[in-house]
């Protein structure tokens, strides 16, 4: 230790503040705290320390005045007068200012790190959110009865959107996949993107699309979806809880027929032959890998069953052109059809009429004129009911019966 008292080391300084020091060194540290221009280096002395102390083994509640007023003690005790020592009233609130917010930005620093790392996770977060929002904003087309309309998705897809029918799809689509959602009868002309396929969500189902035309029917009402494939490749997806089911990968020229097994109904489809029975998912490929017309498969599953015709394909997807085509269909299918083409309410009296099939095409007839053809080839009749007033002046949809000739 240096004799000087202007002087000192650092090591004995340490020490007094440990309370660790000598009576020899006291003395030094008390002379050497006396002396006016050590004030700055003072608080150099202190800041290294502090720097040093390991703040999880210091106490939490440390006071720094307390320190400040435990030194000012000992130097009063040892002679030490308030005129002479540098730690006046001014100089002891400086230096414990100092001293406290020292320890206030270390603590600070310290609850700040794991709050400024939150804050800004959640920053980011709600900047995601935010601009995921802007990705998911929807745009929804709805055809009301009677009614056709043709328009372009924002991918270019080509859609026709026949009557009592919606799409719903995003303004922009994602850079992983396009998806759309359809209740109704839609025809899709897509556009060709390898990266990002084509999803054609329904009820239950979903259609997986790189490139190609096809026209799906999926009325929520009904017990069963049609598929008609015109060009390129379509996936059939079964959706479930646990996974995934790839039900049918289709080729151009083929209509399935999906009728869901918990419905109990099964769709009355033209049997252009016998039908093929399936008896496995890989008999099933094998079929849809043929394309010779006038071939029919059946294939029961735990899903639901599955109608497979390679048939033309125009009857399906005519009507996109505004032309009603009918080839051997029966009569339910018919009125169905003629429902929401006219916007009409068909009630069949006698359900015999349902196995009267019919070979048609209807363009720019109107209801009376269809109305009349099918009367002509068939021993049946239609009678229209009057049509009731609602209250606000409208009226109610127009309902036609369905009966027998001769009844």
């Amino acid at each position: 230790m240096s004799s000087d008292s202007n002087e000192i080391r650092y090591s004995v300084l340490k020490k007094y503040f440990e309370g660790k020091a000598s009576e020899e060194e006291k003395e030094s540290v008390t002379r050497w705290l006396t002396t006016p221009e050590r004030n700055f280096k003072f608080e150099e002395c202190v800041r290294r320390l502090w720097e040093e102390t390991d703040l999880e083994a210091r106490e939490p509640e440390t006071d720094l005045n307390m320190i400040l007023d435990k030194i000012h003690h000992d130097i009063h005790l040892k002679g030490g007068t308030a005129k002479t020592s540098p730690l006046s009233l001014r100089s002891r609130s400086h230096v414990a200012f100092t001293h406290v917010l020292k320890n206030l930005a270390r603590v600070a620093a310290i609850l700040l790190v794991p709050l400024i790392g939150y804050f800004t996770w959640e920053l980011h977060s709600q900047k995601m959110w935010m601009k995921n929002q802007i990705d998911v904003v929807y745009q929804e087309i709805m055809c009301p009865l009677g009614v056709r309309s043709r328009f372009q998705l924002p991918d270019g897809t080509t859609v026709s959107l026949n009557s009592g029918s919606r799409l719903k799809y995003p303004v922009r689509f994602s850079n992983d996949s396009r998806e759309v959602e359809l209740i109704g009868e839609a025809y899709f002309d897509v556009s060709g993107d390898k990266k990002r396929p084509f999803l054609i969500k329904t009820a239950g189902l979903d259609i997986k699309v790189l490139g190609t035309r096809l026209n799906v029917y999926s009325y929520p009402e009904e017990g069963y979806q049609e598929f008609t494939l015109e060009s390129g490749t379509i996936e059939l997806i079964k959706r479930s809880e646990n996974q995934d089911i790839t039900v049918a990968r289709m080729k151009p020229g083929q209509h399935l027929i999906y009728s869901f097994k918990d419905d109990g109904t099964e769709e009355k489809v033209h049997r252009i032959s016998e039908p093929e029975i399936l008896a496995n998912q890989a008999e099933l490929y094998e079929f849809l890998k043929r394309t010779d017309p006038g071939h029919h498969a059946k294939f029961r599953m735990k899903e639901g069953n599955i109608d497979i015709i390679i048939d033309q394909t125009e009857k399906y997807t005519a009507w996109k052109d505004n032309k009603l085509v009918l080839r051997n269909d029966p009569m339910h299918r018919l009125l169905r059809r003629t429902e929401r083409w006219y916007n009409v309410k068909f009630n069949i009296l006698d359900e015999s009429i349902n196995e009267y099939t019919y070979w048609a095409t209807f363009e720019e007839e109107n209801l009376e004129q269809v109305l009349e053809l099918l009367e002509l080839t068939s021993p049946i009749k239609f009678v229209k009911r009057p049509r009731e007033k609602m209250e606000d002046g409208t009226y109610k949809i127009q309902e036609i019966d369905v009966l027998l000739k001769h009844k």
